[in-house]
């Protein structure tokens, strides 16, 4: 075995010598010579693929891309019952072998289009999937591969995706006699520019970037739980100068890759991915019950900037208020509730706020911004909620101005949600760093990243009794406040906008909060709104909210007092402005465009004695 690191959980190595018969035996005899040299230039790839393969014990398995068929035969004989999946683009005379050996051993071969079709098998068929020396040549929507292959497993399923690594030695050794990563130039034409896509390597990838696609993106709806990138030697040995087909390299500088390869494990020349399903349930559309205000499953196939589509999902339309009916799965403890939305509009276009209530209670309120980049929103249904059964969720959207281009509306990812039951605090901690992972990994770098997943993040991790603008106040401040500003002896301070909202802890003990607020320059104006606070207690239950009118004459500060509910829980505190202030309007020669509420410098909770 070649990997490194070594797998914590691995099958015995193959003998390449059963290895080379077995394969032999399923062709039936003596190998055409294209394929003789296929085998042995993959047979190490094989086996160490099949180190992360356990016994199959009768379970199914898919295999991606199965042609030439070798990996499906090894894995027949290791016990489990194998599908090929394949589009039939080999070559009639290979395709028609192919078809006739694995219909010889029992191996079931369906065609499909593996970025655009889905897959032909029910959700949860497989126990496992291979997923080998494909995805480098997926050129228009792998996201939406490796979705069925998450739909196709069982949860807990296992995935083995194999790929070249575009970190290897051969690849450095390349860019240093000035040639690049592609294959040779000097190769023949058809062998350069294939007709058809799926024979090119049309993207290569790193191990940063697999750890991505399984872990930590999200631009579409499945969940996997990486094992490891490993990294192989099985098909290193002698590289070659594109410059001149088979011009090999000097002595000193094959010991110096091998050297490389050696001392830098990650410059290996393949990369094995293993993972497995996570054990969210797959609620599928057409389980919803008493869908309201969405539209039918459309494809966004817009053309864009030369390409044809912005999201890597079909997509429904929600209104301005929507609602659904979602099954919840057995168990104990609360329910994580997981869907794709996105606002594909123009920049011009204003954002929306989405308000989000299960079973008529509010659950999360956060802002999207126009952008063709999706987001993952995130419903915790506290347990005496999920104990039910089913939650209903409603969806308030509305644009924080004149719709304008905003009124293509909300789009919601129209094929499945998914529903996970975190049974222990582990579990709910487990699910928050995966939430923030993702939400990193898809640029979202400020402290706000945790707004799609209100509840989750809130359950998680409490919110102070106070809040004092300054560091880490993101971790307490919901939608709605602009950049923080230091204004020297008043300290850091924070411009709401038509609404914000922020989140306190509190024990029960305090009748009131207190909104230290600055009205803004005399130019500005007069500003005034209310201050809404609703009380969320531990079980989840929300207490009907109170309102507290102002009115912050130009250039005051002054202490909103607000009463609030008894018993322990968090409060949300929400400030609305009747009418913003836009300086560059009011002011001559600013240029600060931005629609201003009020400043402010802290949000607190009084005792009884406090004024």
């Amino acid at each position: 075995m070649t990997l490194w690191p070594t797998p914590s959980e691995a099958t015995p190595a193959l003998d390449l010598g059963t290895l080379t018969r077995e394969v032999e035996d399923f062709a039936g005899g003596t190998l055409a010579p294209w394929e003789a040299g296929y085998l042995e230039y993959h047979r190490r790839r094989y086996q160490d693929t099949l180190c992360l393969l356990p016994r199959g014990d009768d379970r199914r398995l898919l295999d991606v891309g199965s042609f030439p068929g070798h990996l499906s035969a090894l894995a027949q004989a290791r016990g489990w019952r194998v599908t090929g999946l394949n589009n039939a683009i080999e070559g009639a005379v290979p395709w028609a072998a192919f078809l006739e050996r694995c219909r010889r051993r029992g191996i079931e071969i369906q065609a499909c289009e593996v970025e655009r079709e889905p897959f032909p098998a029910p959700t949860g068929a497989f126990d496992a999937v291979l997923f080998c020396e494909l995805f480098e040549h997926l050129h228009v929507n792998p996201f939406h591969t490796l979705k069925e292959i998450f739909r196709v497993l069982r949860p807990g399923g296992l995935l083995i995706l194999t790929t070249p690594n575009l970190r290897r030695a051969e690849t450095l050794f390349r860019y240093a006699h000035g040639w690049g990563s592609q294959p040779p130039v000097s190769r023949t034409f058809h062998e350069l520019f294939p007709s058809l896509l799926y024979h090119r390597h049309n993207r290569e990838y790193t191990a940063n970037e697999l750890v991505y696609y399984l872990a930590r993106q999200g631009k579409d709806l499945y969940d996997f739980r990486l094992d490891h990138v490993y990294h192989s030697d099985s098909l290193d040995g002698d590289h070659e100068l594109p410059g001149v087909l088979g011009q090999r390299p000097g002595r000193l500088e094959q010991a110096l890759a091998r050297g490389l390869r050696r001392l830098v494990p990650t410059t290996r020349g393949q990369l094995i991915a293993r993972a497995w399903r996570s054990a969210a349930v797959l609620v599928p559309w057409d389980a919803l019950g008493d869908v309201e205000g969405v539209g039918p499953l459309q494809e966004d196939e817009r053309p864009v900037q030369g390409f044809t589509r912005r999201l890597t999902f079909p997509f429904r339309l929600a209104g301005p208020g929507a609602a659904l009916t979602v099954p919840l799965p057995a168990g104990t403890g609360p329910v994580l509730l997981s869907l794709m939305l996105a606002y594909p509009v123009p920049d011009s276009a204003p954002p929306v706020w989405t308000e989000w209530a299960l079973d008529g209670a509010p659950a999360m309120t956060f802002e999207l911004r126009p952008s063709p980049r999706p987001v993952r929103a995130r419903l915790l249904v506290p347990p005496a909620v999920a104990a039910r059964g089913r939650v209903r969720v409603t969806i308030e959207t509305a644009a924080s101005a004149p719709a304008g281009n905003g009124a293509a509306g909300l789009h919601v990812a129209g094929q499945w949600l998914l529903a996970e039951r975190l049974e222990t605090p582990a579990a709910v901690a487990d699910a928050v760093a995966r939430a923030r992972q993702e939400r990193q990994s898809e640029d979202a770098l400020t402290g706000s990243w945790w707004h799609p997943a209100e509840g989750l993040y809130l359950a998680h991790r409490p919110p102070g009794a106070a809040l004092e603008m300054g560091p880490e106040d993101e971790s307490q401040l919901g939608p709605g406040w602009y950049h923080r500003e230091d204004w020297g002896v008043p300290g850091a301070m924070r411009w709401t906008g038509a609404r914000a909202m922020c989140h306190l802890g509190t024990d029960g003990s305090a009748p009131a909060l207190s909104v230290r607020a600055y009205g803004g320059e005399p130019r500005l104006g007069p500003v005034a709104g209310r201050v809404v606070v609703e009380h969320v207690a531990p079980d989840g239950t929300v207490a009907p909210p109170c309102t507290t009118p102002f009115a912050l004459p130009a250039d005051a500060w002054d202490d909103v007092r607000v009463p609030v509910p008894q018993g322990p829980g968090r409060l949300r505190v929400t400030l609305v402005v009747d009418s913003l202030r836009q300086p560059s309007r009011l002011i001559d020669g600013s240029r600060d465009d931005r629609g201003l509420g009020v400043a402010v410098k802290r949000v607190t909770l009084q005792s009884g004695h406090d004024r």
